[in-house]
Protein backbone atom coordinates (compact mmCIF):
# COMPACT_ATOMS: atom_id res chain seq x y z
CA UNK A 1 0.00 0.00 0.00
CA UNK A 2 3.23 2.37 0.96
CA UNK A 3 4.59 1.55 -2.30
CA UNK A 4 1.20 2.65 -4.30
CA UNK A 5 0.89 6.30 -2.44
CA UNK A 6 4.30 6.64 -2.73
CA UNK A 7 4.18 5.95 -6.78
CA UNK A 8 0.90 7.86 -7.24
CA UNK A 9 2.08 11.24 -5.28
CA UNK A 10 5.38 11.44 -6.87
CA UNK A 11 3.40 11.66 -10.44
CA UNK A 12 1.03 13.68 -9.47
CA UNK A 13 3.71 16.18 -8.58
CA UNK A 14 5.83 15.74 -11.93
CA UNK A 15 9.01 14.67 -10.38
CA UNK A 16 11.14 11.89 -11.39
CA UNK A 17 12.70 9.89 -9.12
CA UNK A 18 16.52 11.45 -8.86
CA UNK A 19 14.47 15.04 -8.10
CA UNK A 20 12.30 13.71 -5.22
CA UNK A 21 16.05 12.19 -4.15
CA UNK A 22 17.40 15.95 -4.14
CA UNK A 23 14.52 17.47 -2.54
CA UNK A 24 13.78 14.67 0.40
CA UNK A 25 17.50 13.42 1.56
CA UNK A 26 16.53 10.00 0.41
CA UNK A 27 18.57 8.11 -1.96
CA UNK A 28 17.43 7.42 -5.08
CA UNK A 29 17.29 3.56 -4.81
CA UNK A 30 15.71 3.52 -1.33
CA UNK A 31 12.69 5.50 -3.33
CA UNK A 32 12.99 3.08 -6.27
CA UNK A 33 13.15 0.28 -3.69
CA UNK A 34 9.91 1.80 -2.36
CA UNK A 35 7.71 2.30 -4.78
CA UNK A 36 8.35 -1.16 -5.92
CA UNK A 37 7.19 -2.74 -2.96
CA UNK A 38 10.33 -4.18 -2.28
CA UNK A 39 11.47 -2.98 1.11
CA UNK A 40 8.43 -4.99 3.37
CA UNK A 41 9.98 -2.56 6.30
CA UNK A 42 10.37 0.75 5.86
CA UNK A 43 12.06 3.16 7.83
CA UNK A 44 9.29 5.44 9.25
CA UNK A 45 10.84 8.26 9.17
CA UNK A 46 12.08 7.87 5.72
CA UNK A 47 8.14 7.75 4.58
CA UNK A 48 7.95 10.84 6.63
CA UNK A 49 10.26 12.61 5.34
CA UNK A 50 8.93 12.01 1.62
CA UNK A 51 5.61 12.28 2.59
CA UNK A 52 7.05 16.32 3.43
CA UNK A 53 7.71 16.53 -0.42
CA UNK A 54 4.87 15.09 -2.45
CA UNK A 55 2.07 17.02 0.06
CA UNK A 56 3.76 19.91 1.56
CA UNK A 57 0.41 21.10 2.17
CA UNK A 58 -0.09 18.15 4.88
CA UNK A 59 0.60 19.27 8.97
CA UNK A 60 3.05 17.11 10.67
CA UNK A 61 0.45 15.49 12.75
CA UNK A 62 -1.19 14.72 9.59
CA UNK A 63 1.60 13.47 7.82
CA UNK A 64 2.61 10.79 11.41
CA UNK A 65 -1.18 10.22 11.26
CA UNK A 66 -0.84 8.85 7.52
CA UNK A 67 2.25 6.81 8.43
CA UNK A 68 0.11 5.19 11.14
CA UNK A 69 -2.75 4.38 8.46
CA UNK A 70 -0.36 2.82 6.29
CA UNK A 71 1.24 0.40 9.13
CA UNK A 72 4.77 1.44 8.83
CA UNK A 73 5.97 0.63 12.18
CA UNK A 74 8.17 2.57 14.61
CA UNK A 75 12.23 1.89 14.51
CA UNK A 76 13.07 -0.81 16.57
CA UNK A 77 9.65 -1.59 18.05
CA UNK A 78 11.31 -3.88 21.17
CA UNK A 79 10.82 -7.50 20.62
CA UNK A 80 9.83 -7.66 24.89
CA UNK A 81 7.34 -5.92 27.59
CA UNK A 82 9.76 -5.39 30.70
CA UNK A 83 7.58 -7.86 33.13
CA UNK A 84 7.67 -7.09 37.00
CA UNK A 85 9.42 -9.74 38.35
CA UNK A 86 12.54 -11.84 38.15
CA UNK A 87 13.07 -13.55 34.62
CA UNK A 88 13.43 -13.48 30.84
CA UNK A 89 13.40 -9.27 29.83
CA UNK A 90 14.47 -8.31 33.69
CA UNK A 91 16.07 -4.59 33.40
CA UNK A 92 18.20 -3.55 35.92
CA UNK A 93 20.22 0.02 35.49
CA UNK A 94 19.73 2.81 33.22
CA UNK A 95 17.29 2.32 30.13
CA UNK A 96 18.06 3.56 26.37
CA UNK A 97 16.18 6.90 25.25
CA UNK A 98 12.96 6.34 23.89
CA UNK A 99 14.07 8.35 20.55
CA UNK A 100 14.36 6.42 17.25
CA UNK A 101 17.50 4.19 16.36
CA UNK A 102 18.23 6.02 12.72
CA UNK A 103 20.39 3.56 10.34
CA UNK A 104 21.64 0.98 12.97
CA UNK A 105 19.49 -1.59 12.13
CA UNK A 106 21.72 -3.73 10.34
CA UNK A 107 24.58 -3.17 13.36
CA UNK A 108 21.71 -4.11 16.19
CA UNK A 109 20.98 -7.24 14.15
CA UNK A 110 24.14 -8.36 13.90
CA UNK A 111 25.71 -7.21 17.08
CA UNK A 112 22.83 -9.47 18.62
CA UNK A 113 23.90 -12.54 17.05
CA UNK A 114 27.49 -11.81 17.99
CA UNK A 115 26.46 -11.26 21.79
CA UNK A 116 24.48 -14.40 22.31
CA UNK A 117 27.53 -16.08 20.36
CA UNK A 118 30.15 -14.84 22.31
CA UNK A 119 30.49 -14.37 26.23
CA UNK A 120 32.51 -10.92 26.04
CA UNK A 121 31.76 -8.36 22.91
CA UNK A 122 33.28 -4.76 23.33
CA UNK A 123 31.39 -2.22 20.76
CA UNK A 124 34.00 0.50 19.81
CA UNK A 125 34.62 3.53 17.60
CA UNK A 126 34.58 7.45 17.95
CA UNK A 127 32.95 9.59 20.87
CA UNK A 128 29.63 10.18 19.76
CA UNK A 129 29.33 7.32 17.15
CA UNK A 130 26.55 6.05 19.04
CA UNK A 131 28.18 3.22 21.18
CA UNK A 132 25.80 3.33 24.17
CA UNK A 133 22.97 3.82 22.04
CA UNK A 134 23.25 0.71 19.95
CA UNK A 135 24.98 -1.71 22.82
CA UNK A 136 21.83 -0.70 24.80
CA UNK A 137 19.27 -1.21 21.64
CA UNK A 138 21.41 -5.08 21.31
CA UNK A 139 20.39 -5.20 25.21
CA UNK A 140 16.52 -4.95 24.01
CA UNK A 141 16.74 -6.73 21.29
CA UNK A 142 18.19 -10.23 23.14
CA UNK A 143 16.72 -9.05 26.96
CA UNK A 144 14.09 -11.39 26.55
CA UNK A 145 15.52 -14.57 25.29
CA UNK A 146 17.76 -14.20 28.37
CA UNK A 147 16.67 -16.06 31.76
CA UNK A 148 17.90 -13.00 34.00
CA UNK A 149 17.59 -10.25 31.48
CA UNK A 150 20.33 -7.32 31.26
CA UNK A 151 21.90 -5.14 33.77
CA UNK A 152 23.50 -2.64 32.96
CA UNK A 153 26.46 -0.41 34.55
CA UNK A 154 27.65 2.77 34.16
CA UNK A 155 31.70 2.54 34.02
CA UNK A 156 31.96 6.57 32.97
CA UNK A 157 31.09 7.55 36.97
CA UNK A 158 34.19 5.82 38.19
CA UNK A 159 37.22 8.08 38.15
CA UNK A 160 40.17 7.11 36.01
CA UNK A 161 43.08 5.08 36.63
CA UNK A 162 45.18 8.23 36.36
CA UNK A 163 43.18 9.23 39.58
CA UNK A 164 42.86 5.84 41.43
CA UNK A 165 45.02 2.79 41.79
CA UNK A 166 43.95 -0.38 39.62
CA UNK A 167 42.85 -2.09 43.22
CA UNK A 168 40.47 0.95 44.29
CA UNK A 169 39.32 1.54 41.21
CA UNK A 170 38.33 -2.37 40.14
CA UNK A 171 36.44 -2.19 44.08
CA UNK A 172 34.22 0.39 43.10
CA UNK A 173 33.42 -1.05 39.59
CA UNK A 174 32.73 -4.77 41.55
CA UNK A 175 30.66 -2.62 44.17
CA UNK A 176 28.67 -0.80 41.16
CA UNK A 177 27.87 -4.61 38.97
CA UNK A 178 27.30 -6.23 42.76
CA UNK A 179 24.23 -3.43 43.47
CA UNK A 180 22.77 -3.93 40.02
CA UNK A 181 23.22 -8.49 40.94
CA UNK A 182 21.91 -8.28 44.24
CA UNK A 183 19.77 -11.40 44.34
CA UNK A 184 20.15 -11.88 40.99
CA UNK A 185 22.03 -15.07 39.07
CA UNK A 186 24.67 -16.99 41.32
CA UNK A 187 27.46 -19.19 39.68
CA UNK A 188 24.90 -21.63 38.42
CA UNK A 189 21.98 -19.20 37.30
CA UNK A 190 20.73 -18.29 34.39
CA UNK A 191 21.86 -16.26 31.34
CA UNK A 192 22.77 -12.60 31.87
CA UNK A 193 23.82 -9.43 29.27
CA UNK A 194 25.81 -7.12 31.31
CA UNK A 195 26.34 -3.96 29.62
CA UNK A 196 29.63 -2.40 30.66
CA UNK A 197 29.04 1.21 29.24
CA UNK A 198 31.59 3.62 28.68
CA UNK A 199 34.88 1.99 30.03
CA UNK A 200 37.80 3.24 28.27
CA UNK A 201 38.84 5.18 31.15
CA UNK A 202 39.48 2.12 32.59
CA UNK A 203 41.09 -0.43 30.72
CA UNK A 204 43.26 -2.27 33.75
CA UNK A 205 40.05 -2.15 35.68
CA UNK A 206 37.93 -3.36 32.93
CA UNK A 207 40.03 -6.42 32.55
CA UNK A 208 40.16 -7.19 36.04
CA UNK A 209 36.54 -7.27 36.36
CA UNK A 210 35.61 -8.85 33.33
CA UNK A 211 38.37 -12.03 34.68
CA UNK A 212 36.60 -11.73 37.98
CA UNK A 213 32.66 -11.52 36.79
CA UNK A 214 33.82 -14.24 33.80
CA UNK A 215 34.94 -16.86 37.22
CA UNK A 216 32.05 -16.00 39.39
CA UNK A 217 28.71 -15.71 37.13
CA UNK A 218 29.52 -18.63 34.45
CA UNK A 219 26.35 -17.66 32.19
CA UNK A 220 27.00 -14.15 31.71
CA UNK A 221 27.27 -12.68 28.94
CA UNK A 222 29.61 -9.23 28.57
CA UNK A 223 29.23 -6.16 26.20
CA UNK A 224 30.93 -3.68 26.66
CA UNK A 225 31.57 -0.14 25.14
CA UNK A 226 34.99 2.22 24.31
CA UNK A 227 36.30 4.33 22.85
CA UNK A 228 39.27 2.22 23.29
CA UNK A 229 38.97 -1.58 23.30
CA UNK A 230 40.56 -3.27 26.56
CA UNK A 231 42.63 -5.91 26.50
CA UNK A 232 40.77 -9.27 26.34
CA UNK A 233 41.51 -12.67 25.25
CA UNK A 234 38.88 -13.99 22.90
CA UNK A 235 36.63 -10.68 23.05
CA UNK A 236 34.46 -10.19 19.84
CA UNK A 237 35.25 -6.71 18.59
CA UNK A 238 32.71 -4.33 16.99
CA UNK A 239 33.78 -0.94 15.62
CA UNK A 240 30.71 0.73 14.97
CA UNK A 241 31.11 3.58 12.21
CA UNK A 242 29.68 6.75 11.68
CA UNK A 243 26.23 6.63 9.70
CA UNK A 244 26.04 7.50 6.01
CA UNK A 245 25.05 10.70 5.14
CA UNK A 246 21.61 9.84 4.29
CA UNK A 247 21.45 8.21 7.61
CA UNK A 248 22.81 11.24 9.00
CA UNK A 249 20.63 13.33 7.18
CA UNK A 250 17.30 11.95 8.46
CA UNK A 251 18.63 12.00 11.90
CA UNK A 252 18.82 15.76 11.53
CA UNK A 253 16.01 16.12 9.59
CA UNK A 254 13.97 13.80 12.35
CA UNK A 255 15.33 15.45 15.72
CA UNK A 256 14.63 19.12 13.84
CA UNK A 257 11.31 18.10 13.94
CA UNK A 258 10.93 17.40 18.06
CA UNK A 259 12.84 20.10 18.81
CA UNK A 260 12.29 22.97 16.32
CA UNK A 261 9.12 21.81 14.34
CA UNK A 262 8.28 25.49 13.26
CA UNK A 263 12.06 25.40 10.90
CA UNK A 264 11.54 23.93 7.68
CA UNK A 265 14.73 22.68 5.90
CA UNK A 266 13.28 20.69 2.99
CA UNK A 267 15.10 23.38 0.69
CA UNK A 268 18.05 23.42 2.30
CA UNK A 269 18.91 19.50 2.20
CA UNK A 270 22.51 19.89 0.51
CA UNK A 271 23.75 21.88 2.62
CA UNK A 272 22.52 20.05 6.11
CA UNK A 273 24.25 16.87 3.78
CA UNK A 274 27.19 19.63 4.40
CA UNK A 275 26.75 19.95 8.00
CA UNK A 276 26.35 16.07 8.58
CA UNK A 277 29.63 15.53 6.68
CA UNK A 278 31.57 18.35 8.26
CA UNK A 279 30.39 16.25 11.89
CA UNK A 280 31.33 13.46 10.76
CA UNK A 281 28.37 11.66 10.54
CA UNK A 282 28.72 11.01 14.09
CA UNK A 283 24.98 10.42 15.48
CA UNK A 284 25.81 12.56 19.07
CA UNK A 285 26.95 15.83 16.77
CA UNK A 286 24.16 15.61 14.50
CA UNK A 287 21.72 16.15 17.10
CA UNK A 288 23.63 18.58 19.58
CA UNK A 289 23.61 20.09 15.59
CA UNK A 290 19.65 20.12 15.28
CA UNK A 291 19.09 21.37 18.91
CA UNK A 292 21.61 24.43 18.22
CA UNK A 293 19.42 25.30 15.25
CA UNK A 294 16.89 26.59 17.14
CA UNK A 295 18.65 29.66 17.92
CA UNK A 296 21.82 29.51 14.77
CA UNK A 297 21.13 29.65 11.37
CA UNK A 298 22.92 26.71 9.42
CA UNK A 299 24.82 29.38 7.25
CA UNK A 300 26.57 29.75 10.99
CA UNK A 301 26.97 26.78 11.96
CA UNK A 302 28.29 25.30 8.20
CA UNK A 303 30.90 28.86 8.13
CA UNK A 304 31.62 29.28 11.54
CA UNK A 305 34.10 26.50 13.00
CA UNK A 306 33.92 27.94 16.75
CA UNK A 307 30.04 27.66 16.43
CA UNK A 308 30.33 23.71 16.22
CA UNK A 309 33.39 23.65 18.24
CA UNK A 310 30.25 24.81 20.92
CA UNK A 311 27.75 22.54 19.93
CA UNK A 312 26.27 20.58 23.18
CA UNK A 313 23.55 19.85 25.20
CA UNK A 314 22.06 20.67 28.26
CA UNK A 315 21.12 16.94 29.44
CA UNK A 316 22.60 16.74 33.15
CA UNK A 317 21.61 13.28 32.98
CA UNK A 318 24.62 13.07 30.26
CA UNK A 319 28.26 12.25 31.53
CA UNK A 320 30.16 15.77 31.59
CA UNK A 321 32.14 14.81 28.78
CA UNK A 322 29.09 13.61 26.64
CA UNK A 323 27.49 16.86 26.60
CA UNK A 324 29.88 18.96 24.18
CA UNK A 325 31.62 18.53 21.30
CA UNK A 326 34.66 20.23 22.82
CA UNK A 327 34.20 18.26 25.81
CA UNK A 328 34.40 15.07 24.02
CA UNK A 329 37.17 15.69 22.21
CA UNK A 330 39.12 16.48 25.13
CA UNK A 331 38.10 13.36 27.04
CA UNK A 332 40.19 10.90 24.40
CA UNK A 333 42.91 13.61 24.86
CA UNK A 334 43.21 13.30 28.36
CA UNK A 335 43.42 9.55 28.11
CA UNK A 336 46.82 10.00 25.67
CA UNK A 337 50.38 10.18 27.14
CA UNK A 338 52.45 13.40 26.09
CA UNK A 339 54.27 11.01 23.28
CA UNK A 340 50.66 10.43 21.84
CA UNK A 341 49.17 14.09 22.41
CA UNK A 342 52.70 15.17 20.11
CA UNK A 343 52.01 13.07 17.75
CA UNK A 344 48.57 13.74 17.06
CA UNK A 345 49.26 16.96 16.88
CA UNK A 346 51.51 16.90 13.90
CA UNK A 347 49.09 14.41 12.40
CA UNK A 348 46.19 17.45 12.63
CA UNK A 349 48.38 19.69 10.42
CA UNK A 350 48.49 16.83 7.61
CA UNK A 351 44.75 16.60 6.63
CA UNK A 352 45.52 14.70 3.57
CA UNK A 353 46.13 11.86 6.42
CA UNK A 354 48.74 9.13 6.29
CA UNK A 355 48.47 6.23 4.23
CA UNK A 356 51.03 2.60 4.78
CA UNK A 357 50.76 -0.76 2.35
CA UNK A 358 51.59 -3.65 3.79
CA UNK A 359 55.36 -3.54 2.79
CA UNK A 360 55.61 -0.17 4.40
CA UNK A 361 54.35 -1.47 7.87
CA UNK A 362 56.31 -4.85 7.95
CA UNK A 363 59.48 -2.67 6.72
CA UNK A 364 58.72 -0.14 9.80
CA UNK A 365 58.66 3.00 7.82
CA UNK A 366 55.89 3.98 4.82
CA UNK A 367 55.68 6.28 2.45
CA UNK A 368 54.93 9.35 4.93
CA UNK A 369 58.80 8.56 6.10
CA UNK A 370 57.28 7.56 9.45
CA UNK A 371 59.55 5.74 11.87
CA UNK A 372 58.64 1.94 13.80
CA UNK A 373 57.96 4.01 16.73
CA UNK A 374 55.74 6.69 14.82
CA UNK A 375 54.08 3.20 12.72
CA UNK A 376 53.41 1.99 16.71
CA UNK A 377 52.33 5.94 18.02
CA UNK A 378 49.68 5.77 14.67
CA UNK A 379 48.30 2.11 15.77
CA UNK A 380 47.93 3.24 19.06
CA UNK A 381 45.70 6.77 18.09
CA UNK A 382 43.52 4.00 15.75
CA UNK A 383 43.10 1.91 18.73
CA UNK A 384 41.70 4.79 20.78
CA UNK A 385 39.33 5.73 17.51
CA UNK A 386 40.86 9.54 17.44
CA UNK A 387 41.97 8.20 14.05
CA UNK A 388 39.85 6.48 10.87
CA UNK A 389 41.18 3.67 9.04
CA UNK A 390 40.30 2.68 5.61
CA UNK A 391 41.96 -0.60 5.55
CA UNK A 392 42.96 -1.91 1.69
CA UNK A 393 46.64 -3.09 0.24
CA UNK A 394 47.15 0.59 1.37
CA UNK A 395 45.59 1.34 5.52
CA UNK A 396 44.76 5.10 4.97
CA UNK A 397 44.35 6.74 8.42
CA UNK A 398 43.23 10.06 8.71
CA UNK A 399 41.42 12.02 11.63
CA UNK A 400 38.13 13.27 12.09
CA UNK A 401 37.27 16.50 10.70
CA UNK A 402 35.96 17.65 14.00
CA UNK A 403 38.90 16.82 15.82
CA UNK A 404 41.45 17.89 13.16
CA UNK A 405 39.46 21.66 13.36
CA UNK A 406 39.54 21.41 17.43
CA UNK A 407 43.35 20.43 17.06
CA UNK A 408 44.55 23.01 14.29
CA UNK A 409 42.25 25.93 15.70
CA UNK A 410 44.70 27.55 18.07
CA UNK A 411 45.88 29.55 19.78
CA UNK A 412 43.27 28.53 22.87
CA UNK A 413 44.90 25.33 24.60
CA UNK A 414 43.14 22.12 23.11
CA UNK A 415 45.16 19.36 24.84
CA UNK A 416 44.90 18.95 28.43
CA UNK A 417 46.41 16.36 30.19
CA UNK A 418 44.89 14.70 33.37
CA UNK A 419 47.26 16.55 36.53
CA UNK A 420 49.09 17.92 33.73
CA UNK A 421 49.87 21.52 32.59
CA UNK A 422 48.28 22.83 29.58
CA UNK A 423 49.39 22.19 26.32
CA UNK A 424 49.08 24.78 23.68
CA UNK A 425 49.13 22.70 20.08
CA UNK A 426 51.23 24.81 17.46
CA UNK A 427 49.38 26.54 14.89
CA UNK A 428 49.41 24.62 11.84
Amino acid sequence: MTNNLLLRLRLQRGLTQEELSEHSGISVRTIRNLERGQIARPRRSSVDMLLAVLDPELRPDQRATLVDELGVPSALDPEWTQPTGRGAGVWRGSRPPRTSLIGREHEVEQLGGLVMANQVVVVTGPGGVGKSRVALAVAESVGHRLADGVAVVEMGRIPTEQHLDSESATELALKAVGGLLENGPGPAGGRLLLVLDNAEHLPRTTALLVERLLSDYRAVHLLITSRRPPKLHGAGIWELAPLSCEAAVELMVQRLRTSCPTLDLSEDLSQVAELCRQLDGLPRLVEFAAHRLRLVSLATLLSDSRAKNLLGSSDLAALPHQRTLEASVRWSLELLDERHQSFLSRLARRPEGIRLDADDEAAGAGAAGLSSTEVELLADLADSSLLQVDRGRQYQYRLLRHVQALLAAGPEPVLVGAGREEHRVPAG
